[in-house]
């Protein structure tokens, strides 16, 4: 006997929105299908190998002027998206007032964001990469407690809505992730590399040799003394502690609620003038790209600092509407919840000094990787914590690792004047692409000091 196929999401999509004719002024359906491949290491051997898999819809509705949601993976029976439309309909009752009307055409950007030879990856060749990387790293110690990752996910996207707008995409992802714990006495050393990408084209022993360098280099653990001193986050520092708070008060939602800092600024410069942020989801061959957003609005590339002035703020449909402006672009959402205005993919300009430049012109500093203990407010700009990974500096050099050493200081007022950003970039993740950044001088406070 015969299985049945599985309908489309675009079959789904259209159910729903017959099903919703007459009972709401505006609907959409974001439909998602997603197939995800981890292959996990885990204490030096393989942990977890399987395929996981998800496809559900989410109905977004304007009902006396009014927004309701609901969502659902249960999509067998018609009576499934029957009853996923009479609960969109009953919580629009308590939902906000709608200040958008969906796209009546949906044009998605011109973007790579698919490439086949990912999907057509094997389990076993990924499964023998991670391994490869494991032994590679412990032909280098074998006292490393090693975990790696290699994934791949493939996702298919669809929109449609009541005013005549239609689109979709397909879109990859390929992760290879490599490190692991070593522990010498009361010293516990956690160092991990990795990188994304939509293609299977990342050099899994390069990355392996860049996890073996950064262990050899933390190996030796090193004192710094109790004072302001300069700071050089790394890309991924940049990532993880500062640029919360500039996202954060770039949101045209943190703006109308009046928690953004930069809610006055626009046009005022505020930054250093080589300071330059873009949102730019149009990046080819990058994991967080997408050809529009979750609204079906089509990316684009935002300038949000420019030379150090506050450019833009970036929104989605209903915060665009209540301020006034039109949407940037920016509306995302996981599968259960609403739109609301997030970065998609960031781009930070980089300098015109090259690293090794701006390491040999400090005389003791820190670069910074990792803090844990954030203590800052996202909203005032502090940011404060103990190093996890972080580097001494002395005449140039990177000499050892960091212990029991905290870094304070504030995104607002400590950019005003940076001592520099390197020429170099890094990918962070597939979402940020950043220079190294140096601040002249931040509070830097050890336990012994």
């Amino acid at each position: 006997m015969a299985v049945a196929e599985a309908p489309t999401l675009t079959s789904i999509a259209e159910q729903l929105l017959d099903l919703i004719k007459g009972r709401a002024e505006q609907a959409e359906v974001y439909a998602f299908d997603t197939s995800s491949m981890p292959v996990d290491f885990e204490s030096n051997r393989l942990k977890a190998l399987e395929t996981k898999d998800s496809r559900g819809v989410a109905l977004r509705v304007v009902k006396n002027g009014r927004v309701g949601l609901a969502s659902t993976t249960a999509l067998a029976t018609r009576d499934d998206l029957v009853g996923l439309v009479d609960t969109a309909v009953e919580l629009s009752e308590f939902g906000a007032e709608a200040k958008f009307d969906l796209p009546a055409k949906i044009a998605p950007t011109p973007v790579e964001v698919f490439d086949p030879a990912t999907e057509a990856l094997r389990v076993e060749a990924m499964a023998s990469l991670g391994q490869e990387m494991i032994d590679r790293v412990l032909a280098y110690d074998a006292a490393i407690l090693c975990s790696a990752g290699v994934r791949r996910t493939v996702a298919t996207t669809e929109i449609l809505n009541t005013r005549g707008g239609q689109g979709s995409y397909r879109q990859s992802s390929y992760s290879v992730a490599i490190g692991g714990q070593l522990i010498r006495g009361e010293d516990f050393l956690s160092i991990y590399e990795f990188k994304t990408s939509i293609r299977p084209d990342v050099d899994h022993q390069a990355l392996a040799d860049k996890a073996i360098g950064r262990f050899d280099l933390a190996k030796n653990v090193v004192s710094i003394s109790t004072r302001r001193m300069s700071v050089l986050f790394n890309p991924r520092g940049v990532a993880w502690h500062l640029l919360n708070p500039l996202t954060v008060a770039l949101s045209g939602k943190s703006v109308l609620q009046g928690s953004s800092a930069l809610s006055d600024k626009l046009g005022q410069t505020v930054f250093d003038e080589r300071l330059s942020i873009h949102d730019d989801s149009t990046q080819s061959g990058v994991p967080g790209a997408t050809p529009f957003d979750d609204e079906g609005v089509a990316t684009r590339r935002t300038p949000l600092i420019e030379r150090g002035t506050v450019a833009n703020f970036y929104y989605d449909l209903q915060t665009a509407g209540l301020a006034g402006k039109q949407s940037t672009g920016n509306g995302y959402r996981s599968p259960t919840t609403l739109p609301s205005p997030s970065t998609g993919v960031i781009m930070i300009e980089p300098g015109e000094t090259a690293l090794d430049d701006l390491l040999a012109g400090i005389d003791e500093g820190v670069l910074v990787e990792s803090m844990t203990g954030n203590a800052g407010n996202v909203y005032s700009g502090d940011f404060s914590g103990s190093l996890d990974i972080g580097f001494r500096i002395e005449k140039g050099k990177l000499t050892g690792r960091i212990k029991n050493t905290a870094i304070a200081g504030n995104v607002f007022a400590d950019m005003k004047a940076l001592g520099g950003l390197s020429r170099e970039t890094e990918w962070v993740g597939g979402i940020l692409n950043a220079p190294y950044l140096l601040f002249k001088e931040l509070q830097v406070s050890t336990k012994s000091g």
